[in-house]
């Protein structure tokens, strides 16, 4: 077993993530097949295409977009999993245990078996795919004019990459036919359009990308990198995001409430410590009153000085986590009143929820819907969410450990980017990780936590070390088994302080 497969299955053991398949999942698997012969919205001529990462497999969504003299309609289709996975079925009852997709590099533990995943309902290309689709119609300006939902089937012409996309829009070199190519361009306006509205609605702007890692063959890093946005995100993402807005609108009018992605403002503690950070960090003015001019302003700061990334996190830090639920909160980074995830079934079990609650109308399914057992179920999404996370961001971390023990004596910058009372936590220029600076082996003094100001501050010479602090370090050990790197401050630099 080499250094990914044993890392991720270290951490699949550790999080207790359920991997395999049950028996009667592979029953229900041999009798499943895509009926494409249902009474549906034909589709299958529209020029739909999908645009997704290079290395993806499943393919969720595909868009068309056109525009007329008063109007753009954007098509935003679905894959139809709720077709498929029935409620009453073991298929049902295993994803939603699982909650959602989790990816380490080179590997998904999908929250479906691949037939479904990578096939019946993945929207490949020139195949017929059961499609749940939102046609939303925007003025010209970008307003939501109005929206419908409907079951329908599809053909994808084309698979896309955002490299492809961003080509395109960049030199319109592209090999796709006309119809694609106007689709392609009146996306392009509309996203203008509308990521003109996010800014005027000031929703927030935080680069938290994770880092990419490129694996070779024996299991091993051979780069880390962080991946760059493209404009073509953005094209996609846009489209998804007013999706999401629909399909909560959707069930807002139809049930009162919906499976929502909510994201609470901060609390007021959190507010006042990003206050004192930012004023310890040369800002002198005085600070916005609401929540969201106050984030704004610290983030338009930290761009303005070019902070760095350590400056976003204090600000990431600060907000609370988007969560499902069914209460209507909104949702504060994005600046809308009502959100849910309708654009990823697949891989999410919430966007499932939020189909079959719209299916049920558009069907007259007369479905018996309970508001506190999906209260219930959105908490478990939200937990499941967090587990997926947690470990990916495990698997990221224990292999860069792996990595870093090539660099045991050798020096490097780094930033402070957390601070107890046993130390520093420091994270090294280039690798995207953290190691330990023990508060005993910090040079000349001894150091104590001052936690109201959340800062080590030396007994003797009043020599603080903050949040955000440049330091040169050297790694003194590495665990990758336990993801721990230990750090000691470069002694010529920290004697010149």
């Amino acid at each position: 077993m080499n250094e990914l497969e044993s890392t991720i299955s270290q951490i699949i053991e550790e999080n207790f993530i359920p991997n395999e398949w049950n028996e009667k999942i592979d029953n229900e698997l041999d009798d499943l097949s895509l009926d494409t012969s249902l009474k549906r919205k034909d589709l299958t001529k529209v020029p739909f295409v999908t645009i997704d990462g290079a290395d993806a497999k499943d393919f969720d969504d595909a868009v068309y977009c056109s525009l007329n003299d008063s109007s753009f309609i954007l098509d935003v289709a679905i894959a139809d999993v709720a077709e498929l996975v029935k409620l009453e079925t073991a298929l049902n009852k295993e994803a939603m245990h699982r909650g959602t997709s989790i990816y380490f590099p080179s590997k998904v533990i999908p929250m479906l078996p691949e037939k479904i995943s990578n096939n019946l309902c993945s929207l490949v290309p020139n195949e017929i795919r059961n499609v749940l689709v939102c046609e939303i119609v925007f003025s010209l300006s970008g307003d939501v004019t109005s929206y419908q939902f409907f079951e329908a089937k599809i053909k994808s012409h084309k698979r896309m990459t955002y490299g492809e996309v961003e080509d395109y829009v960049k030199n319109t070199n592209l090999n796709a036919s006309k119809n694609i190519k106007d689709s392609l361009d009146s996306l392009n306006i509309l996203t203008k359009n509308l990521l003109a509205k996010r800014s005027k609605r000031q929703a927030l702007e935080i680069n938290s990308q994770e880092p990419t890692l490129q694996i070779n063959k024996s299991g091993q890093i051979e780069n880390i990198s962080v991946p760059k946005r493209l404009y073509a995100h953005q094209m996609i993402e846009e489209s998804m995001l007013a999706a999401n807005v629909c399909a909560a609108a959707f069930m807002n009018k139809h049930y009162k409430f919906g499976v929502y992605r909510v994201h609470e403002k901060p609390d007021d503690i959190k507010l006042d410590s990003l206050k004192t950070f930012f004023s310890l960090k040369g800002f002198s003015g005085s600070f916005r009153k609401k929540p969201l001019d106050l984030i704004t302003q610290c983030l338009e700061y930290s761009s303005k000085k070019d902070l760095g990334k350590i400056f976003q996190t204090v600000v990431l830090q600060s907000l609370k986590r988007a969560e499902y639920s069914t209460k209507e909160i909104g949702h504060f980074g994005l600046q809308l009143d009502r959100y849910s995830h309708f654009t990823s079934p697949i891989r999410r079990y919430p966007d499932l929820m939020t189909h079959r609650l719209i299916k049920n109308i558009l069907n007259n399914e007369n479905l018996e819907i309970d508001k506190d057992l999906i209260e219930e179920e959105c908490k478990e999404m939200s937990e499941l969410e967090r587990v997926a996370e947690r470990s990916s961001r495990q698997v990221t971390q224990q292999m860069i450990c792996y990595y870093m023990k090539n660099y045991i004596g050798h020096e490097f910058n780094s930033v402070v980017t957390g601070i107890t009372d046993f130390g520093l936590f420091a994270e090294i220029d280039g690798f995207y990780v953290s190691g330990l600076i023990h508060v005993t082996d910090l040079p000349g003094d001894r150091y104590f936590y001052d936690r109201e100001a959340n800062l080590l501050r030396g007994k003797k010479t009043g020599r603080s070390y903050r949040l955000g602090q440049n330091i040169k370090i050297k790694i003194a050990n590495v665990t990758p088994q336990e993801r721990k790197i230990t750090l000691i401050p470069d002694q010529k630099s920290a004697n010149k302080r």
